[in-house]
This record gives structure tokens, sequence and C-alpha cells, in this order.
């Protein structure tokens, strides 16, 4: 999973993506009227177009309006300046263009700067020094005549990376569908495997439209609306786009079983698998496989701080993956990091058995680190007192498995979630 940037009270690259309404005006009034309008808005970032703005070239009134659109809007601003070379409105010389962003920059009328990659590609010293000054930098490229390969698409990615973005940001045009869904594998893949940034992905024009609501699926951190009037083909309302990103993540939840050892979490995940066709997997299994090594042995050689910090890398690099069941250890959601990751990303099950039951389930089993050769009801019991209560606080469904067969509980989990499968 990409790290993620958090800008005031906004985590991009996690969980839906975050909704950036679009500033765009021609005159000072207009822009600032949908500054205000943008407050009450269904969005979480807004981005001002400068170069919509027809007194941009001078210098003066840009600043003003700057200045009063950062003590307007109350949400994180990203400022871009497109120019005429990336689709914008309005040629300018490249010394003004970079000097804008370093005014910006360090009058801080905005958290996030976009920077065109060729800019930043010809002038290494221009993303440091925006760095620097605080500021959030996404890096973007636009191709207006076609898309890429998937494999030069995801060059251009890393290569974006490389250079320093927090955000990194690229926008093909499609010439067929086919090109759609070479930009959503390129997407999805650098994702998963290559970056350690979030990554916003556009297929433009009315073709891509579908990369504006699939962000979820693809791992795409922000997905761009129109507050009343769209920058380019394909845009989508702010309400409308939230209402379909709503939807979809609402029902693209995966499901996260927990509980204490002896429960039926792995038998469960099993059966669920088969029966309805759910794709799983066991965070344990994950672990030793990465680790070559089995649970036991790698939480006594390093002990439980730093298995639970590997337990937490290893999440977050399985959590993005398609699995629809994961299965977590015992121990995992004891951690408020973990109970955020899988909060945001999943519906939570927790599994409950009395203490009679999971000692007969396990009292053959001599993996289980925290137990060992402690096959003591008062232990047990123990043991389950000091998680029960975090358990069920993060908990989204609690179904005991006492005196039920495995059929029982995956039917009674369906129902609970409401699947249609």
């Amino acid at each position: 999973m990409s790290k993620t940037v958090r800008v005031r009270n906004v985590e991009i690259g996690q969980g839906r993506p975050k909704i950036c309404a679009m500033i765009i005006g021609d005159t000072r009034e207009e822009i600032l009227e949908l500054a205000k309008i943008s407050n009450s808005a269904d969005c979480d970032l807004v981005e001002f177009r400068a170069d919509y703005y027809q007194d941009i070239l001078d210098p003066d009134k840009a600043e003003s309006l700057l200045d009063e659109l950062r003590s307007t809007v109350k949400k994180p601003i990203i400022f871009t300046f497109r120019r005429s070379e990336e689709g914008g409105r309005v040629a300018v010389p490249l010394s003004y263009y970079k000097k804008l962003l370093r005014m910006v920059a360090e009058k801080a009328y905005a958290e996030i700067l976009d920077v065109e990659m060729s800019v930043a590609t010809d002038d290494g010293s221009l993303v440091p020094d925006l760095k620097s000054m605080g500021s959030v930098i996404i890096l973007s490229l636009h191709n207006f005549n076609s898309t890429p390969t998937q494999s030069e698409i995801i060059k251009i990615f890393r290569n974006m990376e490389m250079m320093g973005a927090d955000i990194i940001k690229a926008a093909f045009m499609p010439g067929s569908k086919k090109d759609v869904l070479t930009l959503v594998n390129a997407a999805e893949e650098i994702s998963g495997s290559y970056t350690g940034c979030p990554v916003v992905a556009i297929s433009m024009g009315y073709l891509g439209m579908i990369t504006r609501i699939l962000g979820e699926f693809i791992d795409s951190a922000i997905s761009f609306a129109s507050i009343t009037r769209a920058s380019v083909p394909g845009q989508v309302n702010v309400d409308s786009l939230r209402m379909i990103l709503d939807v979809i993540h609402d029902n693209f939840k995966r499901v996260f079983l927990v509980g204490f050892m002896g429960t039926g979490k792995t038998a469960v995940a099993n059966q669920l698998a088969y029966k309805y066709g759910l794709s799983r997997i066991d965070l344990d299994a994950y672990i030793e496989q990465k680790e070559h090594s089995i649970i036991t042995e790698i939480y006594n050689s390093s002990g439980p701080e730093v298995f639970r910090s590997k337990e937490t890398k290893y999440l977050r690099k399985l959590i993005n993956q398609d699995y629809r069941v994961i299965t977590l250890g015992s121990g995992a959601l004891m951690q408020n990091e973990n109970v955020e990751l899988v909060k945001d990303k999943g519906i939570i099950v927790l599994l409950t058995a009395r203490p009679e039951s999971i000692i007969e389930r396990i009292k053959n089993d001599r993996t289980r680190p925290l137990v060992g050769e402690n096959m003591d009801l008062d232990y047990i019991s123990g043991l389950i007192r000091e998680r029960e209560e975090k358990y069920r606080a993060c908990a989204d469904v609690i179904i005991s498995t006492d005196d039920k067969t495995i059929d029982e509980i995956c039917k009674e989990i369906v129902e609970s979630l409401g699947f249609t499968l």
C-alpha cells in the first residue's frame, strides 16, 4: 500500500478517493463566489485553476485574489496553473510560471501545488524549493494525443516519485476503450507494487469517464469534479460523484474476520471462499510466507513489539490486494493503527466463542504463541477478557460460533452483511 499524505484533516491515498471540487472562473467575483459554495459542497479538497483567471498575468491582482481565496476557502487548496503546453488557457513565460508557484508556496496560499513534470524535469531545484517552504507537491503530466503502453505509464509514475513528488498524477487521452483499460491496469499495478506515494490516474474525455469513479478499485487517490462548470469533458458534478463513490465504497468493502484464537476464523474464511466464490487470505500465513518462518518463531525471536510492527507493515501491503475475505491474527486489532486501516477498507466481523469451546478446539495445537502449554480455563478466560472490549468496540458484526456448523456461521455472516452472491 502506498503511504498516505495528510493535508489538514484529509488523508489522501487511503479509503475512497478524495473528491476535489474545481474552482474555475474568469473574474474575481466568479471565483470567490465558487469559493464560498465550495465550503458547503460535499468535497474534501478544492483546486483553483489559476490559468482561467483573466488577470492572472498581473502579479498584484493575482496575489490579491489568492490571499482572499485562502481566507474564504475552509478546505485544503490545490493550486494549479496549467500552461498552454499542458492544455491550459494561457501561454506564459516559464519564469513567470515558476515565480507564481514559489509565491504561492512562500505565502502558503495553498497546501498543495500542482507542478508540471516537464518543468520539474528541466529545473531540478523547483520541487525541493517548494517542498522546503512546506508545500505538498503533485507532479502532473497530461498527454492530449494518446495513451502510452502500460509499461511506459508505470515508468512515468516511477520517475515522478523519484523526482520528489508527494502525489503523482497523469492524464492520457484514450483512442479506444482498450486505452482506458491500459491506464486502469497500469494504475492498479503501480499502486500495488511500485510507488510509495498516492497515485492519481485519469483517462480523459467521455471514454475515460469511468476512471473518475473507479478510484477505490484501482487505488487512484483523488477524483476531480465540477461545482457548476466542468473544466474538461467527462468531469462529473460533485454531488453526483459523491453518490457514485459512496455506492461503490459501500459495496466494495472487504470482510475482515477477527476474534480470539479458536473462534473458527480460518475454517469460516475457507468455507466463504469455497461456497460463495470469495477470494481469501490469512494475514498470519502471508507474514510467514514473506518472513520464511512460522508465526511462533517470528513472535518468540523478535518479541511482541517487533512482531506487531511487522504485522502492521504486512497488513498495509495486503490490504489493497484483491482479496474479499481477510483473516487477522487474534492480536492484530489491539493496535489502533491497524483498526483504522481495516475500518477504512472493510467490514469487521468478530467471531466469538466460550472459553470452554476454545480450549476444546485448540487443545492439541501447540503453535499458538500466547498459549503454548497453558490450556487452562482461567488463563484462556483472562486472555479473552483482556481483548474483548477492544474487539467489540471495533466490530461491525458480532457472531457467536458456539454450537454452530461452519455453514451456519457463513450463512449468518452473509445475511448480516446483506450480500447478494
